[in-house]
């Protein structure tokens, strides 16, 4: 018979906690698919509610992130501290309609929508050096 290794449960609380403490989290599934149309982004991150999901455009970066609560007192029955936490960031290219882009949650999953202008796509100038 095989002898089973003994952790002594002190020793697994100090490991969580250290983990915790150093960032120790669950990483995000993400992908990108092109259709003709759009870009879609699929996101799954276990352990996270939907009304903490946030999506941001900020210049030409389309921010995923979500909302942890923190610091919640005896007293409170909700949460009232919240810091971000990034799930990704994507470049945004220039041919895509950041007014148009949509964001849904559904079965633990993000899709977020990133329609193409198609006034930009495709876009070409030649530029004629003076001399």
């Amino acid at each position: 018979m095989e002898k089973k290794i003994s952790i002594p449960r002190e020793i697994l609380a100090n490991i969580d906690f250290s983990n915790t403490l150093n960032g120790g989290r669950v990483e995000p599934k993400i992908e990108v698919n092109q259709t003709p149309d759009s870009y879609e982004v699929f996101v799954k991150m276990a352990g996270l509610k939907a009304d903490h999901l946030r999506v941001d455009i900020e210049e030409n970066r389309l921010w995923l992130y979500a909302l942890q609560p923190v610091l919640k007192t005896a007293e409170q029955e909700v949460h009232e501290n919240f810091v971000p936490q990034t799930i990704g960031q994507l470049m945004l290219p220039n041919f895509v309609d950041v007014d148009n882009i949509s964001a849904r949650y559904h079965n633990h999953q993000w899709k977020i929508v990133m329609p193409f202008d198609d006034n930009k796509k495709g876009f070409k100038r030649n530029i004629e050096v003076q001399i």
